[in-house]
């Protein structure tokens, strides 16, 4: 009986010590290319295996084929129970990407998502080129059993109007959800020529006190050795969840360091490197698991497109329509305007920040 209490408390205490790891991963472009490459499709796992939460960006086939294929080798790979939910295809062209939450079913579960409402596409008044995709998950294994993620890839040419625009998703979150621990994820553009240091005196979501930012300005979060860029970031919001993250477990994770890979290698899975967090284990869990789906891929529904019936837009000016673009319009306000001559006169002064 002694030996068997001696046992038990080792498992705690040794459990007490792990963590949850979570991840913002843009993984470029990813599609059927890339699962059909068996050492690209082995390098995603590796990666991928380190995580029991990872928000996925620039996921680009419709169909889901391509990344419930991952998931399932992930699974093989690791003798676990991974699932994903899935957003829409968003974008306001014929380019598209999905993000999707891939997780530990047995020890994760979502509850509930949204994707962010900004506005109407259809008179251009809309704000994110890909709004963001919240989801909210329910955590056996965490000190904190309740918190949400919103993802974001926001567009190179609107990353100052975006990253600031985070703040009001951050709010609705707040509101729709009923609660302030929520992570903020994914590939901001918030560095290097598309997010300056003057520009932060203007973004809400850097200038609010009470959120964190886990991953600095000098970070370095992409492959290429041509940049130095902090492109993708956390921020963490609610004072159980930051209290929760692991001291010091903020940062990019260099998998060309740390699996001693050529250039080559590393960026043929991605040109950025995964950002992760750790959130501290209960030491009083005993092994609950939530039950495992017979199927893979969860959708996320559709995204909303805002009051769409356009009283009162003004289509001859970019005042709260950086990006529009259509051929319907009288002229565009996004950012490859001026090599088809169609901006409208007000564009550089409204959009080009």
């Amino acid at each position: 009986m002694k030996s068997l209490l001696l046992v038990t408390l080792a498992a705690c205490f040794l459990h007490a010590g792990s963590a949850l790891k979570i991840a913002g991963f843009n993984i470029e472009r990813f599609s059927a290319t890339k699962v059909d490459d068996p050492v690209v499709l082995n390098r995603l796992i590796q990666i991928l295996r380190r995580y029991e939460l990872i928000a996925v960006q620039e996921v680009m086939n419709k169909d889901d084929t391509a990344i419930i294929k991952l998931v399932r080798e992930l699974n093989k790979a690791t003798g676990l129970s991974y699932n994903l939910l899935i957003s829409d295809h968003l974008g306001r062209s014929a380019y598209r990407e999905k993000y999707v939450y891939v997780y530990r079913e047995d020890i994760l579960k979502p509850t509930e998502w949204f994707h962010y409402d900004d506005g109407c596409e259809n008179c251009g008044t809309d704000v994110f080129m890909r709004e963001p995709f919240v989801a909210r998950f329910s955590s056996l294994t965490t000190e904190v059993k309740d918190f949400a993620l919103a993802v974001v890839h926001t567009s190179p040419d609107y990353a100052v109007r975006e990253v600031d625009a985070l703040f009001d998703v951050w709010e609705d979150a707040k509101q729709r959800l009923l609660m302030e621990d929520i992570f903020i994820l994914g590939d901001y553009n918030a560095g290097c020529s598309y997010v300056k240091s003057a520009h932060w005196p203007t973004i809400r979501l850097r200038q609010e006190a009470s959120l964190q930012w886990l991953i600095g300005d000098n970070a370095d979060t992409t492959v290429s050795t041509n940049t130095n860029c902090p492109y993708d970031r956390i921020v963490v919001g609610g004072s159980r969840l930051q209290d929760s993250v692991v001291p010091g477990s903020a940062k990019a994770f260099n998998y060309q360091e740390a699996y001693g890979l050529t250039y080559e290698e590393t960026k043929a899975a991605s040109d950025h490197y995964p950002v992760e967090v750790e959130l501290r284990n209960d030491p009083f869990y005993s092994g609950q698991k939530f039950e495992v789906s017979a199927s893979i891929g969860i959708s996320g529904g559709l995204s909303l497109n805002g009051v769409c019936d356009c009283l009162g837009v003004d289509f001859t000016s970019c005042v709260g329509r950086c990006g529009a673009n259509s051929s319907s319009y009288p002229c565009n306000c996004n950012a490859t305007c001026s090599s088809s001559k169609k901006c409208c006169a007000d564009y550089a002064a409204v959009c080009k920040i």
